[in-house]
C-alpha cells in the first residue's frame, strides 16, 4: 500500500478556545494562557502612533518544549478575521518576560516589532461548523502553525487578537 500524499494531522480537539501543541505520540496538549499587562488598548482606534511593552509576570513559562521545530494547532474564524496567531520571541527582564506592541494612528489592533516576530507557515487542516447559540452557526478553520526556522532556546508567546490571553512556552 502506498503512503498517502496528504499529510495527516491530530484529531480536532474539543475546545476551540485553546491553543495546542503536538506533544508525545501526536497527542495534543493545551498551552496555558497568561495575561499580558500593558497601558494600551488594542481594541480601540489608536489616536496616535504608540509603542508599548506588554509584560508577562514570571521569569519562565510553565510549559517547556524540547523540540525546536514545534507544531501548534489553533482555531481561526473563517475569513481569517481576526488574522491568524503570531509567534513572538520574548525578552526576559528581571522577574518578567516582555514584547513590544506598536499601535498605528487611526487603526484598531497592534503589531509586534518585526525583530520579535517569528515567521510562520500556516496550514488549514479542516473547516468546522460550530454551534454558536440557538440557530446560529459559525465556520472556523482548524489550523496548524509552525515556525519556518528552528526556534532558539528561550521564551516565546503565541498571541492572537487579545493581549489578555497569551499562550506561552519555553524552548530548551
Amino acid at each position: 500500500m502506498r503512503p498517502s500524499a496528504q499529510q495527516s494531522h491530530p484529531d480536532v480537539p474539543g475546545d476551540v478556545t485553546k491553543i495546542y501543541y503536538a506533544a508525545a505520540e501526536n497527542k495534543l496538549a493545551p498551552l496555558p494562557f497568561e495575561k499580558g499587562i500593558t497601558s494600551v488598548n488594542a481594541y480601540t482606534v489608536a489616536q496616535a502612533d504608540k509603542t508599548s511593552e506588554v509584560k508577562l509576570d514570571g521569569p519562565k513559562a510553565a510549559t517547556i518544549l524540547n523540540n525546536p521545530n514545534p507544531s501548534f494547532y489553533v482555531f481561526v474564524a473563517e475569513g481569517m478575521d481576526p488574522p491568524p496567531h503570531l509567534l513572538i520571541r520574548l525578552t526576559s527582564k528581571k522577574a518578567s518576560r516582555r514584547f513590544t506592541a506598536t499601535l498605528t494612528k487611526g487603526r484598531k489592533g497592534y503589531a509586534p516589532l518585526s525583530e520579535e516576530n517569528i515567521r510562520l507557515d500556516y496550514r488549514i487542516l479542516e473547516r468546522l461548523r460550530v454551534q454558536a447559540g440557538k440557530g446560529r452557526i459559525l465556520f472556523i478553520n482548524y489550523m496548524e502553525i509552525r515556525p519556518r526556522e528552528p526556534l532558539a532556546p528561550g521564551e516565546y508567546a503565541i498571541v492572537g487578537n487579545s493581549l489578555a490571553d497569551i499562550a506561552t512556552f519555553s524552548v530548551k
